[in-house]
């Protein structure tokens, strides 16, 4: 007598977690980024502005952290610049970021020669028939 076909086993919780992580890898980098490490900033930065809020008073904290009031001028100077350098950080970076991603996306859309064809043909131009040596030959 031979056993029954064993019956699959439904996957825990834990190694659905695990695959669904594993598998952000197909993603492209801005929303690998913004999956893992972007998640983790973002819940640092409402973290602190929602500390703020509670400390300092919600219209205060937004004040000192977009820089139109003084952190010193704030109820806990403190947390007001600690507040005041997040923003002074966050905004620029934040921006910068945006518009970086943008302008190599647009400049990748627009690239009608590959790399290394290009690069075939700069040898070529400057008459060189294959890699310059390297140091030490």
């Amino acid at each position: 007598m031979s056993d029954p076909d064993p019956v699959p086993l439904e996957p825990t919780w834990g190694e659905q977690a695990r695959d669904m992580f594993r598998s952000l890898s197909r993603l492209n980098r801005p929303r690998y980024w913004l999956a893992t490490k972007g998640s983790v900033w973002l819940a640092a930065i409402c973290l602190l502005y929602g500390t703020g809020g509670a400390v300092l008073g919600w219209r205060s904290a937004y004040e000192v952290l977009v820089g139109l009031q003084a952190p010193g001028d704030a109820r806990v100077p403190a947390y007001g610049y600690v507040l005041s350098v997040l923003g002074w950080l966050l905004v620029p970076a934040l921006i910068g970021g945006a518009v970086g991603y943008l302008v190599t996306h647009q400049i990748e859309q627009r690239r009608t020669v590959d790399a290394q064809e290009l690069l075939a043909q700069m040898r070529r131009e400057a008459g060189l028939a294959s890699d310059p040596p390297q140091a030490g030959e």
